[in-house]
């Protein structure tokens, strides 16, 4: 049996055992993934996919671990080309439960893990880290996410100065002119605030979230979190800003006139461990520009 049968043998005897064997069957090498999110922390944990779908995409989107030049593209999320997938001779898929349609089609090229369920789990942080191990043991890397997990705790388990959480925040993605995406409760951003004490205006305000953590709000809405700074998600493209300028809507929120909005680098709402860090660290340093606006906070 050649090491391509094994893989594939592993799989068919279900998750459990083909995980717990992975180390023994050398781990997977030619991996592919349909899943920006999750190619982030396959980077995190020292693998780098041979191909995956739109890697511009991850660039510009997820941004870090960074993406070495030369992996191939496969095509769209949900339409990868399999021509390009068979004639790369993947030896693990790494799938999203938006897969399962495929999923019979592309275990017929090669043993598949879906993972990505944290991403509208109710408790995503918790099942993060699940995701996050699962994937590790099938690398045969569990030592490697251990020391990412313990990073990331460490980080996450010092709040921020007094100073800087006086006020709830609210953090959004800037839509367009008259509406925002807040990241509720349920969201990644969410359980990261929590973290380092920082009041999440959004359910202070009241606003319930989907199943993936967000809520699409009105502009005028913000006028109910008066107390609240504003965080915006980068990139704000250059119409939403200029739409945002000239709305009166905008520029009589208390927030805008006080100047407490800043914004944040782009950072992936639904990433792995390493944007959530860059989270934290994106959302001390925009925190106290609002406190401080004089002071270097590079």
């Amino acid at each position: 049996m050649n090491r391509r049968q094994l893989l594939q043998a592993l799989v068919c005897a279900g998750p459990a055992v083909w995980l717990a064997c992975a180390s023994a069957a050398d781990g997977p090498r030619r991996i592919v993934s349909l899943s920006w999110e999750l190619t982030e922390t396959l980077l995190a944990l020292g693998h780098t996919p041979i191909a995956m779908a739109l890697p511009d995409w991850y660039r510009r989107t997820i941004v870090e671990p960074p993406l070495a030049q030369g992996v191939v593209n496969v095509g769209l999320l949900y339409q990868p080309n399999f021509d390009v997938l068979r004639d790369l001779k993947p030896d693990l898929l790494i799938l999203t439960p938006g897969h399962s349609n495929l999923k019979p089609a592309l275990e017929r090229l090669c043993p598949t893990l879906t993972l990505g369920g944290y991403m509208d789990s109710p408790q995503p942080y918790p099942a993060l880290l699940g995701d996050t191990r699962t994937l590790a043991r099938a690398l045969g890397e569990s030592a490697r996410a251990e020391a990412l997990i313990d990073e990331a705790r460490r980080r996450f388990e010092v709040p921020l100065a007094p100073r800087l959480t006086a006020l709830p925040t609210i953090v959004a993605d800037a839509v367009d002119g008259h509406f925002l995406r807040v990241y509720g409760q349920g969201s990644l951003f969410d359980a990261v605030m929590q973290s380092l004490g920082v009041s999440n205006g959004a359910q202070a305000a009241g606003w319930s979230s989907n199943r993936a953590g967000n809520a699409l709000v009105p502009l005028q809405r913000l006028a109910s979190a008066p107390l609240a700074n504003l965080l915006l998600v980068g990139p704000v493209t250059a119409d939403v800003r200029a739409a945002l300028q000239a709305s009166p809507v905008w520029q009589a929120l208390p927030c805008v006139r006080q100047h407490r909005v800043a914004e944040l680098p782009v950072i992936a709402p639904y990433g792995g461990l390493v944007s959530l860090q860059r989270f934290a660290r994106a959302l001390h340093v925009a925190l106290a520009q609002i406190e401080n606006p004089e002071a270097d906070h590079g």
